[in-house]
């Protein structure tokens, strides 16, 4: 028997250690990544133990009116399971889920599916459970992922930016904060698509100062210390995910972001199963930026999907 009780302050440590030791768990679903916000998203997540009242499941989550969301402000959440989670268990949550939202006066359920690149193990019961419940898929965003355990040959993520990098003299270090190279990044959302970036330098100080492992921040320079251009790195799961990415237009004309990539993948951070670019829609997935999946394939990147599902409950 499977129960389901709300998230209380007092279950961040169990939480925390339930995502760690979790089969498609990752940094982002761990409680001080999720609150950093919980002004713009009341949480509203939830906590299945068995029998034994022990956890087996956990469900992230915000609540909007009378919409329930795994996770408002996360690109992905849904239910993060344990190894030992079988195929019948996810349905009986949901089954538990739907009652819990009931009594709430929730009426419809929007689900973010963690996607499988993160998967320590199989973990899609939750896709079985929501086609079940009649779940329908409402977007699907596309993004590219290099497969590092078996790349499509790329002469632009190779040779060609290791000659870019002798001939520019151009070099990739860590930093210890983003506000080093965060107008850049501002600038070129402004210019590419009349965006600002989601996160603040100061909030990607804060996150880092709570996950230093996870994020990280590389620059690129000439050799009298002016910066190119500079990224942000998600990591987790043997997964390199460019959160962002922008280069100055002199760092443009020497293709420093290519010699940022070939470093990251090569030579910092080696050994990793994925480097994900990121999605590359709009308007909720109907429109792909064809220009950007192709640059993206330039580097070896092949697709794969963000998907996400609403419910009626």
């Amino acid at each position: 028997m499977i129960e389901i009780r709300r998230y209380t302050p007092a279950d961040k440590e169990l939480w925390d250690a339930f995502v760690e030791a979790s089969k498609n768990g990752t940094f982002l679903l761990k409680r001080d990544y999720m609150e950093y916000h919980a002004d713009r998203f009341p949480d509203h997540s939830y906590i299945f133990v068995d029998d034994k009242e022990t956890v087996c499941a956990l469900l992230p989550a915000t609540l909007a009116g009378d919409t329930l969301s795994s996770h408002a402000g996360l690109t992905y959440g849904g239910l993060v399971l344990g190894d030992r989670t079988s195929a019948v268990a996810p349905l009986e949550m949901f089954d538990k889920l739907r009652g819990a939202l009931k009594e709430e006066g929730i009426k419809k359920l929007i689900y973010k599916a963690i996607p499988h690149i993160y998967h320590r193990q199989g973990a899609e019961e939750d896709l079985y459970a929501l086609f079940r419940n009649g779940a329908r898929l409402s977007i699907r965003n596309l993004s590219t992922a290099i497969d590092l355990r078996n790349p499509v040959p790329s002469s632009r993520l190779g040779k060609r930016a290791e000659k870019r990098q002798r001939k520019g003299a151009i070099c990739v270090s860590e930093t210890a904060s983003a506000d080093s190279f965060w107008d850049i990044v501002v600038e070129d959302r402004r210019i590419r698509h009349n965006t600002r970036p989601v996160h603040t330098a100061s909030e990607l100080d804060y996150l880092k100062s709570r996950f230093p492992e996870n994020i990280r921040f590389f620059t690129a320079s000439d050799p009298v210390g002016e910066i190119l251009g500079g990224a942000v790195i998600y990591l987790d799961r043997k997964v390199l995910h460019l959160q962002y990415a922008a280069c100055t237009q002199r760092g443009k004309d020497l293709y420093a972001t290519d010699v940022i990539y070939h470093e990251l993948i090569f030579n910092i951070f080696p050994g990793n199963n994925y480097f994900d670019f990121g999605i590359s829609n709009e308007d909720a997935g109907r429109y792909l930026n064809e220009g950007m999946v192709h640059h993206k394939e330039e580097f070896g990147g092949r697709s794969f999907v963000y998907d996400i599902y609403e419910m009626d409950v």
